[in-house]
């Protein structure tokens, strides 16, 4: 998984204004592991791309392959990703 993604998923959960341990909760998972994924989403499963995406209201295309159209289009109507 390129660079971007582990950069992003941390920025969007800050900017989103969870702590580690809050959007580990609302994502169903441990917060070590939340802090494995910031760190290295290799491995994470479409769901919690699904998951992620849901709760921090941004395309899964910008949050893990960097599309930056998805992205530009969503944040130009609602302004809710990085």
């Amino acid at each position: 998984m390129p660079t971007y993604a582990k950069q992003t998923l941390k920025s969007l959960r800050v900017r989103s204004g969870y702590s580690q341990d809050q959007a580990a909760e609302l994502l169903g998972i441990t917060a070590m592991t939340l802090r494995k994924l910031e760190k290295d989403s290799t491995d994470i499963t479409f769901d919690m791309m699904n998951k992620t995406s849901k709760l921090y209201v941004c395309p899964i295309d910008y949050i893990f392959f960097g599309n930056t159209n998805a992205f530009s289009v969503i944040l130009d109507k609602e302004k809710h990703c990085v």
